[in-house]
């Protein structure tokens, strides 16, 4: 099984991934936790140009083709010999992040942005893919905490209010794969519903 989490910066999504991970290993699952974009050695080099804040003349079709690329060797990697091998792989952000940073968040045509999604996933979607939703102040109260603030992580409110609509539809367009979490709530009570809902689509 293929479970990605996605949310804006400071959501709290990697934190409910790393949890699920340990709980699915508690009970006796093989279970790989990855992170989007990077992983690989060539994934982790074209990370570090996107993330980089020199890098703020980067023109949106270059940031979503270096994302495409990134994903790309990472399917090809690491996520389809692990699920060859029955493994889970949980990663913390898959396509539905180019979808909504790219596509609604640097207004992309999404069709070009869906087009792209397919090559660099090598036709590979999510079985589970769980959208932590929080407001903007929570989240970038969250990001204050943080010694060193990405290129992405420092784009104006604006933006991410673009990439915070954009979850929403892609949910509204893909119930059966895509979970709306509320991650206002405590992180305890965040991971009791994605456990739930994990357990009930496994079994």
């Amino acid at each position: 099984m293929f479970i990605t989490f996605e949310g804006i910066d400071g959501c709290g999504k990697s934190t409910q991934a790393e949890l699920l991970a340990k709980y699915l290993e508690k009970i006796g699952y093989e279970v790989i936790n990855i992170f989007d974009p990077g992983y690989t050695k060539i994934g982790n080099e074209i990370r570090d140009i996107l993330l980089d804040l020199k890098s703020n003349k980067m023109h949106p079709h270059t940031e979503l083709l270096l994302y495409s690329a990134a994903r790309s060797q990472l399917v090809s990697e690491i996520i389809t010999p692990a699920l060859k091998k029955n493994k889970i792989v949980i990663s913390d952000r898959f396509f539905d992040s180019t979808t909504a940073y790219q596509g609604y968040g640097r207004d992309i045509s999404l069709d070009l942005i869906n087009k792209l999604n397919l090559i660099g996933s090598h036709h590979l979607t999510p079985d589970i893919t769980f959208i932590v939703n929080v407001d903007l102040k929570n989240a970038n109260g969250r990001l204050e905490n943080k010694s060193n603030i990405d290129r992405m992580e420092s784009e104006n409110s604006k933006f991410k209010n673009k990439v915070l609509s954009g979850y929403v539809e892609i949910v509204k367009k893909y119930p059966e794969r895509c979970f709306l979490i509320e991650g206002n709530k405590s992180v305890k009570e965040i991971q009791k519903k994605i456990k739930e809902i994990t357990i009930k689509k496994i079994r």
